[in-house]
């Protein structure tokens, strides 16, 4: 019995009636020669009422000869209503071309797969990539930690990549991820953009990005040398009001005031370079290594009775946890951060406490503007 055939739509697979029982029947299909559907005796019960009693069971098959002096055999292409009509003819074509330059559609969809699968297993994300600079690069700089945090920590630059593959990446992506730090933060948006820039600097030598999508962006926000010093009455406020900032940014901060060295080095301060000497003595020795120096060339600091005091007492703080290697920590494993949030508690403490005198004296209170 031959074939019927039709130029079939989709209205009439969805009004075809289902086979007899324990058969099934074909149409050919006039618009693409070799391209069939199938119907089995299934039959729609629930679902959509439009097609209930209809054919539930309806295939797209390809007849053709798949390989050379083969008998001609089918091949499902995929199913009714779940492929589209156009999409079942499109494959069809599609598979009748790779026959005719040799190639077996399924063995094609085979490399196809093969491939997919090896690319996903290749894959590297953002966060990968990260690893890796921090294993091989951050790790020897003295803020590689620091550096990450910009990088894809909770508002770091790069955060919202972390799962996409570096090399896709735009550079207007960049551009309006920096938009919403500088926003919030132009200074620090400043730095996170140098610090992208340099990573995928580092990508570029690695073969692992073409291009560096941060490079020649702008900075978000002008910067200018700062050429102003604390007086002494100010470091009298910034004395007084850090005693309310408690464990860890108290002590800190009086500590900058008394020792003149880098914020970045003495919040890193490993309790293990100290030399405190015992409980009478009254000054003590820090030593830096070259590794944790600006200039990379070790330093021996010596401690004041009122510096040695102040690490002493940060070292014994309740807060402090006790098995950390650090003398200003919060987690324990790491060295203290969050400055920006400190410095802003502190103008808070200072401006309340110009509040109250100015109020005292019946004067406008001074405003706080520590740069």
């Amino acid at each position: 019995m031959s074939t019927p055939k039709e130029e079939l739509t989709a209205k009439r697979l969805e009004n075809l009636m289902p086979a007899e029982a324990g058969h099934r029947y074909e149409i050919a299909d006039t618009h693409v020669k070799g391209l069939r559907v199938r119907v089995g005796d299934a039959v729609v019960e629930s679902g959509d009422r439009r097609r209930k009693g209809k054919a539930a069971q309806i295939s797209y098959v390809l007849l053709a000869r798949y390989k050379p002096g083969a008998n001609p055999t089918r091949r499902t292409l995929g199913s009714f209503p779940e492929m589209a009509l156009a999409d079942a003819r499109q494959k069809a074509v599609a598979w009748k071309a790779l026959i005719r330059t040799g190639v077996d559609p399924a063995d094609e969809a085979e490399r196809v797969r093969v491939e997919a699968e090896r690319a996903r297993e290749n894959r590297r994300t953002l966060s990968d990539v990260l690893d890796q600079y921090e294993r091989e690069k951050l790790a020897t700089l003295r803020r590689g930690d620091a550096t990450r945090r910009a990088l894809d920590g909770p508002c770091g630059l790069l955060a919202d990549f972390k799962e996409r593959e570096p090399s896709s990446i735009l550079r207007s992506e960049i551009r309006a991820a920096l938009r919403k730090r500088a926003a919030l933060s132009p200074i620090s948006a400043n730095r996170q953009l140098a610090y992208a820039s340099a990573f995928f600097n580092w990508c570029v030598v690695e073969e692992i990005v073409p291009e560096n999508p941060a490079r020649s962006i702008p900075k978000p926000a002008q910067e200018t040398a700062r050429d102003r010093h604390h007086s002494v009455d100010e470091l009298a406020e910034i004395w007084t009001a850090s005693e309310s900032l408690g464990y860890p940014f108290g002590p800190l901060t009086r500590l900058l005031i008394v020792l003149p060295m880098r914020r970045e080095e003495l919040a890193a301060i490993p309790i293990a370079e100290l030399d405190l000497g015992d409980d009478d003595a009254t000054e003590g020795v820090w030593t830096l290594p070259a590794e944790r120096t600006k200039r990379a060339n070790a330093l021996r600091v010596p401690l004041s009775p009122l510096a040695r005091s102040i690490i002493k007492d940060a070292i014994a703080d309740l807060g402090r946890p006790k098995k950390s290697a650090f003398v200003f920590s919060t987690t324990g494993e790491t060295s203290v951060s969050g400055f920006a949030k400190a410095k802003r508690r502190l103008d808070r403490l200072i401006a309340d406490a110009r509040i109250k005198v100015a109020e005292e004296v019946g004067i406008e209170p001074q405003p706080v503007d520590f740069h």
